[in-house]
């Protein structure tokens, strides 16, 4: 007999459209679902998948929150796993005619040392539920001396999930569709769709092994709260912001600096069992509780700078980490998907406690949501578009509206106290303005001795002998001087007109800050009709959506658009500006070939630093390199600081890791993208080195391509990966994929001594004059000094600043033929080609090698032979 007989055996399936299910032995892991069954009498059906079956019962007055109800659940036959997506309508004569709502569904984690089959066969199964209105801990037990032998208790443990006010009318409504069971039964449309149950249920997560490090996303200040229901609405919390990185059973918290704060919270080492998952990154805020419930950040001071709390401290002031995202889980990615779908797994997946707790939000109600934050004397409240994905970054997707001002600025000196035992008058403050550090005020109270005595400890470990802000401030005592280091958090009452704080009071020092995120730009709000421009109602003034944005880009009716990519604004201008004369491709047509081939370019852009070349005005006017981008950039835009030799601080190189890089700087003229051969984490060691085939003006092609088969073979011969690309011009690139463990120098040399044998095999063919000018016509030089720290190539795929608007193209080796014809590889055929070719270079991250091998067989062709030599064979 299968466990799904007496189901079946009851139901004739040509009539009721309930599933008839399959004996499959495969269970769906931890899954639960509570069916609202209107029959004969109205119940509710309990389920737990277990063994390969829902194995159910009937539960009268259906579950309760309320620790203090004892319900009545009667077992009943298992139903098919299928039966858990069930709803509907079972028609009259059938077996438990009636409709059918799917109250709640989620999963759940046995409870005790038995697996299921053995809690179930002893007649008591303990479980923690994570449903959308089941939560906590429960246990069916079964009745020792019913009659009917089928008859169990479903009973609600006390815990953070307990409701002693719960009654189940209120809420009702399907998970599935959010309809009644009137509305069900009237066959009405849904009103919503599901909460996803899985984490690959989720839209847009990404396969992808665990980020050992990120940064977290920011929201922009506003000065007014705004209700939309695009939006969803948070409580502000005022603590300290950390990551927690779960694996294995073990936890690890990263404050917004990157410091590991795990050992400063040992309160909290319960989170690695909190989540429902073997591996997650949750994004959260650390707080301790008032004695209203509410964060206190005065509180908070008491525990932030202890790197190991006593018992006592721990139980003074206990803390709480209020989890607000989930960023990554059990091998999937889930930056990219919408911030409601990640909420809605996280909700699932977290089982909270005393010390863990999911932060809830409203959707659509910021304004009342705002009001009740200043009635309660709350901080404020964040907002955030529903459909946002994470940026580990300041966005306008997330907005902070403060019901209280609060901020962090830098400390960058201390004024000379008055009167006996005052250990120094005031702290001056500072907020960074570009690269800049703005003096915004100073702030003389909110502190008593002791705290004196920790602050100016600190602020002497980095003193120094002048000013660290832009223009010294005037003070009323004498001044003393601190490196830019030790961030306060302080509250105050507005700002003046020259950008000073009004009554700021201290509040406490920030360890977790940096002092180069505090920032002017970050402490204004921004205007009210900013806000008011990122709402539907005037979307037009911003464009976000993905047909918006097509739309400016594949259509001519624009010239100059505002968009707005992943949170990311910027300004895209002069659309219809022709850029290449000859052939009437204008700037749109250029930004549209990059908003298309995005996912082909940026695997070889990413944390590369990129040299510039502009064209402002096509390819027909001036162009120019740029290398050093500092003032009129975007705030979003990520920039990575080199040391050079003639500049005291460094050049600021741009990054472009995303599409919203990608297309501001070809905005800015770029036509093609040239990044160095190394990332900027390792900038000395490239992970890639290139052959630059770059013949004489007026030089036949047919000889480029003879020299890159010697070339081509050469390399071969050696047992080397190579991938070959047309430079986009006349010349041909040959790249070859490395594990960055060698020098830009080694790898040159080694370039070098192959270039070299191949030029002496074709010495009629090949020129070893740099200078275009001074070349022999009908030569080739063989290019190799390029790679070197700040002199890159056009990366795979870009266009060229050339008449016919051509593509650096992957080609095969059979490709290097006479016939092979370059120019005709351009920003509107290279679409076609990649449907019938694919992606030539798909694989290029995969095939990184190790030149030893090659050195080793390289050997063979530049020592002379020497009969004399050694015998390498093995002595017997």
């Amino acid at each position: 007999m299968t466990k799904l007989e007496e189901y079946r055996r009851k139901r004739h399936f040509d009539k009721t459209p309930e599933p008839a299910g399959e004996d499959s032995g495969l269970a769906m892991e931890n899954v639960f679902v509570v069916q609202k069954h209107a029959a004969r009498r109205l119940h509710y059906d309990f389920r737990l998948a277990i063994g390969g079956t829902l194995v159910s019962w009937a539960v009268p007055k259906g579950p309760s929150q309320n620790a203090a109800d004892k319900r009545l659940a009667v077992q009943t036959e298992d139903h098919p796993l299928e039966y858990g997506g069930f709803e509907g309508k079972i028609p009259e004569g059938s077996y438990g005619a009636g409709t059918v709502m799917l109250w709640d569904r989620g999963t759940f984690q046995l409870e005790g040392d038995a697996n299921a089959a053995k809690q179930l066969a002893r007649g008591e199964i303990k479980f923690s539920l994570n449903g959308e209105k089941l939560r906590g801990s429960f246990a069916l037990v079964k009745l020792k001396n019913s009659e009917k032998g089928n008859e169990w208790l479903m009973i609600k443990h006390k815990d953070v999930a307990e409701d002693a006010s719960w009654d189940i009318e209120a809420h009702d409504g399907s998970v599935l569709t959010g309809l009644t069971l009137d509305e069900i039964a009237a066959e009405a449309q849904p009103k919503r769709g599901p909460i996803p149950l899985n984490v690959s249920d989720i839209e847009d997560a990404r396969k992808s092994a665990m980020p050992s490090r990120l940064l977290p996303m920011l929201a922009t200040l506003t000065d007014e709260a705004f209700s939309d229901p695009n939006w969803l609405f948070e409580i502000k919390w005022d603590g300290v912001r950390a990551l927690a990185w779960i694996e294995d059973g073990k936890y690890k918290l990263r404050a917004r600096s990157g410091n590991d704060i795990t050992p400063q919270y040992p309160e909290l080492a319960g989170l690695a069992k909190a989540v429902i998952g073997r591996e997650a990154i949750l994004d959260g805020e650390i707080v301790a509780l008032d004695e209203k419930g509410y964060s206190s950040f005065e509180r908070l001071q008491d525990r932030m700078h202890v790197r190991n709390p006593t018992a006592n401290l721990i139980a003074k002031t206990p803390v709480v980490y209020q989890v607000f995202d989930l960023l990554y889980c059990d091998g999937y990615d889930l930056r990219g998907a919408p911030l409601l779908q990640r909420k809605q797994l996280l909700q699932r997946f977290l089982m909270g406690s005393q010390a863990m707790r999911y932060c809830d939000h409203i959707v659509g109600q910021g304004k009342e949501l705002f009001e009740l934050a200043k009635e309660k004397g709350l901080e404020g409240i964040v907002a955030k578009r529903s459909d946002s994905r994470y940026v580990s970054e300041r966005s306008s997707n997330w907005l902070k509206v403060k019901a209280t001002k609060t901020l962090d600025c830098v400390i960058g000196g201390w004024t000379a106290g008055r009167g006996t035992g005052v250990l120094f008058g005031a702290l001056l403050l500072g907020l960074y303005e570009g690269k800049k550090l703005h003096f915004v005020g100073h702030v003389g109270t909110g502190w008593n001795g002791e705290m004196q005595k920790e602050i100016l400890a600190q602020l002497q470990e980095h003193k120094a002998a002048a000013s660290p802000f832009d223009k010294v401030p005037v003070t009323n005592e004498k001044a003393s001087w601190t490196s830019p280091y030790v961030v306060a958090r302080v509250r105050y009452g507005g700002w003046t007109d020259e950008q000073r704080l009004r009554h700021p009071v201290f509040m406490g020092l920030r360890e977790d800050v940096k002092a180069q995120d505090c920032r002017l730009e970050a402490a204004v709000p921004v205007a009210k009709s900013a806000v008011v421009a990122r709402a539907p109602a005037v979307v037009g003034k911003i464009l976000g959506t993905k047909a918006e944005i097509e739309g400016a880009l594949f259509k001519k009716n624009l010239d100059n658009a505002t968009v707005q990519i992943d949170g990311k604004t910027f300004r895209l201008s002069n659309l219809n500006k022709v850029y290449f004369p000859e052939t009437g491709y204008t700037k749109r047509d250029l930004l549209a070939y990059y908003y298309q081939m995005a996912d082909y370019v940026l695997p070889y852009l990413k944390d590369r630093p990129l040299v510039l070349r502009r064209y402002p005005d096509g390819i027909a006017g001036q162009s120019f390199f740029q290398k050093d981008l500092r003032e009129g950039m975007p705030d979003w835009l990520k920039t990575v600081t080199i040391d050079s030799e003639t500049k005291v601080q460094g050049i600021h190189y741009a990054i472009a890791n995303d599409l919203a890089s990608l297309l501001f700087l070809t905005g800015l003229g770029c036509i093609d993208h040239n990044p160095w051969s190394s990332r900027y984490e390792d900038i000395e060691h490239p992970d890639y080195f290139f052959f630059d085939l770059d013949p004489s003006d007026g030089t036949d092609f047919s000889v480029v391509v003879k020299i890159a088969k010697a070339l081509y073979d050469k390399l071969r011969e050696l047992k080397l990966e190579v991938f070959l690309k047309t430079s986009g011009a006349t010349g041909i690139h040959m790249y070859l994929p490395v594990e960055p463990v060698y020098t830009y120098a080694q790898l040159r040399t080694f370039a070098e001594i192959v270039a070299r044998i191949v030029t002496t095999q074709n010495a009629n063919l090949v020129t070893n004059e740099r200078s275009v000018a001074k070349r022999p016509a009908g030569r080739v030089l063989i290019d190799v000094h390029q790679n070197a720290e700040g002199r890159p190539l056009a990366a795979p795929y870009v266009v060229r600043a050339f008449p016919k608007a051509p593509v650096s193209t992957p080609i095969l080796a059979a490709e290097l033929r006479t016939s092979l014809q370059p120019e005709k590889l351009n920003i509107k055929t290279v679409f076609t080609r990649l449907k019938e070719k694919g992606d030539l270079w798909g694989d290029f991250w995969k095939r990184r090698q190790r030149l030893e091998p090659a050195i080793e067989l390289l050997s063979s062709h530049i020592q002379p032979e020497n009969t004399n030599k050694p015998s390498k064979r093995k002595s017997g």
